[in-house]
C-alpha cells in the first residue's frame, strides 16, 4: 500500500504533463493497492514477535515484492521490451545501483520517469525504515527489521525508540533531497528534473533524465551535484546532529576524516592524470571531482567517458566504486569503516607478531571495538570479496567480455551504477544477454542487503526452531 502511495504521486506527473502513461500507471496503482489492501484487511491480524530470524525473511522478501509491483508500470505501458528489462531496471532503482537496461532515457514519458527516479528515493533511505517510521503496529520488531536492512558493522539509535529513529533519518532524508531540489531549480534546472535528479542525488542512485546523465547539464550545475553528493555519502545520524549544532560528532567521527581524505587524494591523482588530455585545467578539475565524489558516494552520475582516461586513473574509479562511503549513508560499497577497521586489525596483528604479550585493544572514535564486530568485519569482506568472484565468473560464462564482467560485478555488488567496457561510460545494459541480467539482478540484489542477510536463507540452522 506504501509503494501504490508513492507510484500514485508519478501518476499525479502523468495526468500534469499528458504524455500517455496515465492509464498504465493507474492500472500498476491500482493492482498493487488492491493486492495491498487484500493482505491487510481480508486476513484477519495475528500478533507475532518479530525476532532476528523472522527479521531477515521479512526484510529480504520486502525488497522482492516492492520490485515485483515496481515494474508494473513499465510492462502495462510497454516501456520494456520484456520482464527481465523491467525488473533489472525496477531492482536497480530500488537498490539506488543506477545501472540502466533501457534503450533511450529521454524518449520515456515523465510519469514513467518520475516513478524510476522514486524507486531511488524510497530503496535510498530504505523501504523498511520508512516502514517502521510511519507504521507503529510493528512494536517490538522494528529493532530487529532495523537491524537486518541497514548497512554498517553498527546500528547506531539516536532515540531509544527505534520508530523515532527511522522519524529522525526520514526527516534528516527529506529535508536534505528539498534543500537539493531548490538549489538545482536556482541554478536553472527545470522543476521535473530538478525533482528526479534531487532524488536520485541523494539515494547515492544515479538515474537521469538525460541519456549523457550530468554531461547534459551546466559546469554550475555538476558542481551542485558535487555538493550534495557528499552529504549523501554521510552518515545521516552524523548529519542530524550537526543541524543540532553537535559538531563534536563529526570532529570525533574517523571514518568522515578518511572520507573526506579519500575524496581529496583521490581527486588530485585523477586530475593529474587525466590534465594533459582535457581541453581546460577547469575541465580536468570538475571531472576529476566530479567523478570521484560520484563513484565514492555510489551515485554514479557521469560527466564524461571515463572508460577513454588513462589506466592509473580508472582503477582509482575501481577502487572507489570497491570501499564507497560511509556507513548509515545511502551509498553502496564495502563502507570506508570496515576498510579502516580491517586496516587497524592488520597492524594490530602485525604488532602482536613482534609484542605477542601486549595488550593492544582495537579502538574507532575512541571507543573499543568489540571483538564480535571485528568478526562481522572479517565476514562480511570475505563474502563480498566471494559474491564478486562467483559474479565475475557467471557474467563470463553467460558471454560477457573479463573487463566488462570484472566490473559490472564490482558495480553491482557494490550498488555504484557506472561500468567499464562495452556498457561504460554513457552505455547501459540494455543489450546486455537475458542471462547476465538476471545476474546483474541477484548481484544488485546481495549488494543492497550486504549478502549476509540474504545467504543466511540458505543455511538449514535458520529454519530450525
Amino acid at each position: 500500500m506504501i509503494e501504490a502511495g508513492f507510484m500514485f504521486v508519478s501518476l499525479i506527473a502523468a495526468l500534469w504533463y499528458g504524455q500517455g502513461d496515465a492509464q498504465s500507471i493507474f492500472l500498476s496503482v491500482l493492482i498493487t493497492l488492491s493486492t495491498g489492501a487484500l493482505l491487510r484487511f481480508a486476513i484477519r491480524p495475528q500478533k507475532i514477535d518479530i525476532d532476528r530470524r523472522l527479521g531477515i525473511l521479512i526484510v529480504a522478501s520486502i525488497w522482492l515484492i516492492m520490485t515485483l509491483f515496481g515494474t508494473l508500470p513499465y510492462l502495462i505501458g510497454g516501456y520494456s521490451k520484456d520482464f527481465t528489462t523491467a525488473a533489472l531496471e525496477t531492482m536497480s532503482g530500488f537498490t539506488t545501483t543506477g545501472a540502466s537496461n533501457l534503450d533511450d532515457i529521454e524518449a520515456l514519458p515523465k510519469g514513467i520517469l518520475l516513478w524510476r527516479s522514486l524507486t531511488h528515493w524510497i530503496g535510498g533511505v530504505g523501504i523498511v525504515v520508512i516502514v517502521i517510521s510511519f507504521i507503529p503496529s510493528i512494536g517490538g520488531g522494528a529493532m530487529a527489521l532495523f537491524s537486518a536492512e541497514s548497512a554498517g558493522p553498527s546500528k547506531t539509535k539516536i532515540s531509544p525508540h527505534i520508530g523515532t529513529t527511522g522519524k529522525i533519518i526520514c526527516g534528516v532524508y527529506f529535508v536534505l533531497t528539498a534543500i537539493c531540489c531548490i538549489v538545482y531549480i536556482l541554478c536553472g534546472m527545470d522543476f521535473f528534473d530538478a525533482i528526479n535528479h534531487a532524488f536520485s542525488t541523494l539515494a547515492s542512485g544515479g538515474y537521469s533524465t538525460k541519456n549523457s546523465s550530468a554531461a547534459a547539464f551546466s559546469p554550475l550545475l555538476q558542481y551542485m551535484m558535487i555538493l550534495f553528493m557528499i552529504p549523501a555519502g554521510t552518515n545521516f545520524i552524523l548529519i542530524y546532529y550537526c543541524i543540532k549544532g553537535q559538531f563534536s560528532h563529526l570532529r570525533k567521527s574517523e571514518e568522515f576524516k578518511v572520507y573526506l581524505l579519500t575524496i581529496l587524494i583521490a581527486a588530485l591523482i585523477i586530475f593529474a592524470w587525466i590534465l594533459p588530455q582535457s581541453p581546460s585545467v577547469e575541465y580536468a578539475f570538475r571531472s576529476a571531482l566530479f567523478h570521484t565524489v560520484s563513484f565514492i558516494s555510489s551515485t554514479g552520475f557521469v560527466l564524461d567517458d571515463y572508460s577513454l582516461w588513462p589506466l592509473p586513473a580508472v582503477l582509482i574509479l575501481v577502487f572507489l566504486m570497491f570501499c564507497g562511503s560511509m556507513s548509515g549513508s545511502t551509498s553502496g560499497g564495502l563502507k570506508l569503516v570496515r576498510m579502516i577497521l580491517l586496516f587497524k586489525n592488520a597492524r594490530r596483528i602485525i604488532k602482536r607478531g613482534v609484542h605477542s604479550s601486549a595488550y593492544l585493544p582495537l579502538k574507532m572514535d575512541g571507543k573499543i571495538v568489540q571483538d564480535n564486530v571485528m568478526n562481522n568485519v572479517m565476514v562480511i569482506f570475505l563474502m563480498f570479496i566471494i559474491t564478486l568472484i562467483v559474479t565475475m565468473f557467471a557474467l563470463v560464462l553467460s558471454g560477457f567480455g573479463m573487463e566488462e564482467a570484472f566490473s559490472s560485478a564490482i558495480t553491482c555488488v557494490s550498488n555504484i551504477g557506472p561500468t567499464l567496457g562495452e556498457y561504460g561510460g554513457f552505455g547501459s545494459f540494455a543489450n546486455a544477454p537475458v542471462a547476465s541480467k538476471w545476474i546483474l539482478f541477484v548481484s544488485m540484489y546481495l549488494g543492497r542487503l550486504e549478502i549476509a542477510t540474504v545467504l543466511v536463507l540458505f543455511s538449514p540452522s535458520f529454519w530450525r526452531k
